[in-house]
C-alpha cells in the first residue's frame, strides 16, 4: 500500500511537473491567442473582469491585454458620469474590442484623444466584445451600457459576420454556437427574445475553466489549439466549453443541427444538398438570410428607441471587411457591395445617422494607404485604427458633436 502511494505521489509530481514547464513555455513565447470570455446567463458571454494575457494574431502580433473591473477592454471607468462630460459608448464585437492593437491604438481611444484635443471633456467607452451580434449588443446597452448614462451611443456592425450572428442557424453555420439569447420576429413585427436565460452559466466545472483561462496562459493556447480544428467529435467539446468559457468551436452535434434546419433555399432536407450556401453579398437573398436582415433591421430600431428613451444619440459605424477594400484589377467591381448598400439604405430611411467608412476605405487604399487588415487575421491594423480615428472624428464634429445638448 505505501509503495502504492508512492508510485502515486510521484505520478502527481511529475504531472505538475510537466503541466507547470508547458506553462512557463506558454508564458514566455506567448502561445495562443487570449481568451477573455465567460458563460453568462443574460448575454451569452461576457469579458472577464480583471483578467489579462496576450493576443497573438496568428502570428502576427503580440499584444498585452487586459480587461477592467466591470469587464471591458478599457481602463477604469465608474459608472458614475463626471459634470461636463459627454460620453460615446462603443458597442461592437471584435473588431472594437480590437484586441490586436494596444489599447491606445484603437479608434476608440485615438477618437476619444482627439475630441480632447479640442479642449472639451470626452469619455469613449470600449463596450466590445469578441463575437457579439447586434441582438447581444441590445442586450447588453439594456442590461449595463445604460449604466454609464451615454449621450451618444454607436452600434459598431461589421457585416461580414453580424447579420449572420443575428439568426442562430447561421450562427452556428459560421461558427458560433447555441448558447446564447436571440430574437425572433413575431406575426405583427415585433421581437420575441429566445433562449433567454441562456444554460445555467454557474455550474462547478464553467468555474474552472475560467479560473483555468483567466489566471493560466496553457489553458488558452488548448482551447485555441482545438477551436481552429473547426468541427470537433462531441466528446471533445467538454474539454473546448471547460477551457473556452463558452466559446469555441462548434461540435459535431450543433454542426448537426443546422445542417437539419436546412442552408439551401429554405426547403431543402437534412440529407440534400443545399442549392448554395447563404451568402450576405447575394443580391438575392435566400430566404435563411433574408430573415436574418429582418431581424437585424428590427433590432436596429428597437436600439434607436431605447436610447432615444434614455436621452441618448444613437448612430450606426460600419467597418469594411478586408477583402472589401482590396483594388479590384482591370475592369473587375469592387468586391461585396450589396449589404452596404442595404443597411444604409435601411438608415436612411429611418432616419438613423451612420457612417460608413468603406468608402473612405477604399479611396486610402487606391492612394496606396495601408496595409489597414493584417494578412492573416482579419482585423485592423494600427493603420487601420487611425483612419476609421480619422473618418469618425470627423463624422461626430460634423454630425453628433451637439447630441449631448
Amino acid at each position: 500500500m505505501r509503495k502504492l502511494l508512492q508510485n502515486l505521489a510521484l505520478t502527481l509530481f511529475s504531472l505538475l511537473f510537466t503541466l507547470a514547464l508547458l506553462e512557463g513555455a506558454a508564458r514566455i513565447f506567448k502561445l495562443g491567442t487570449g481568451l477573455f470570455w465567460q458563460p453568462d446567463s443574460e448575454l451569452g458571454w461576457v469579458n472577464i473582469p480583471d483578467a489579462s494575457g496576450w493576443e497573438s494574431c496568428y502570428g502576427e502580433c503580440q499584444i498585452k491585454v487586459t480587461i477592467n473591473s466591470l469587464g471591458l477592454r478599457d481602463r477604469e471607468i465608474p459608472y458614475e458620469k463626471a459634470p461636463d462630460t459627454t460620453r460615446i459608448l462603443m458597442l461592437g464585437d471584435s473588431t472594437t474590442a480590437a484586441m490586436q492593437v494596444e489599447l491606445e491604438e484603437t479608434f476608440v481611444k485615438q477618437l476619444e484623444s482627439s475630441l480632447n484635443d479640442d479642449g472639451g471633456s470626452w469619455e469613449v467607452i470600449n463596450a466590445g466584445v469578441n463575437a457579439y451580434g447586434t441582438d447581444n449588443e441590445l442586450l447588453f446597452y439594456r442590461l449595463e451600457g445604460v449604466e454609464y448614462d451615454p449621450d451618444i451611443v454607436f452600434l459598431n456592425m461589421y457585416l461580414a459576420n453580424d447579420i449572420y450572428n443575428n439568426n442562430p442557424v447561421l450562427e452556428l453555420r459560421y461558427g458560433g454556437q447555441s448558447a446564447k439569447p436571440y430574437f425572433t420576429l413575431a406575426e405583427d413585427g415585433s421581437l420575441e427574445l429566445q433562449n433567454f436565460p441562456v444554460e445555467d452559466t454557474t455550474t462547478f466545472w464553467t468555474k474552472v475553466g475560467t479560473f483555468l483561462k483567466k489566471n493560466f496562459q496553457l489553458p488558452r493556447f488548448v482551447a485555441q489549439t482545438l477551436a481552429l480544428r473547426g468541427e470537433i467529435p462531441s466528446w471533445l467539446a467538454p474539454v473546448v466549453r471547460l477551457f473556452g468559457g463558452g466559446r469555441g468551436a462548434t461540435a459535431a452535434s450543433e454542426t448537426e443541427q443546422v445542417a437539419e434546419a436546412g442552408e439551401g433555399d429554405g426547403s431543402e432536407t437534412a440529407v440534400q444538398t443545399p442549392q448554395r450556401r447563404p451568402d450576405i453579398c447575394d443580391p438575392d437573398p435566400l430566404p435563411i438570410v433574408e430573415e436574418a436582415w429582418q431581424v437585424t433591421e428590427a433590432l436596429i430600431l428597437e436600439l434607436e428607441k431605447e436610447t432615444a428613451a434614455n436621452g441618448a444619440q444613437l448612430a450606426v459605424l460600419i467597418i469594411p471587411a478586408a477583402p472589401q477594400v482590396v483594388p479590384p484589377e482591370g475592369d473587375a467591381d469592387w468586391y461585396c457591395d450589396v449589404p452596404n448598400d442595404r443597411l444604409t439604405a435601411f438608415l436612411d430611411e429611418a432616419g438613423v445617422p451612420y457612417l460608413d467608412m468603406l468608402p473612405g476605405f477604399r479611396e486610402a487604399a487606391l492612394a496606396g494607404g495601408g496595409p489597414y487588415y493584417f494578412e492573416r487575421d482579419f482585423h485592423m491594423t494600427v493603420a487601420g485604427h487611425s483612419l476609421s480615428s480619422e473618418l469618425l472624428y470627423q463624422f461626430v464634429d460634423e454630425t453628433l458633436a451637439d447630441a449631448d445638448n
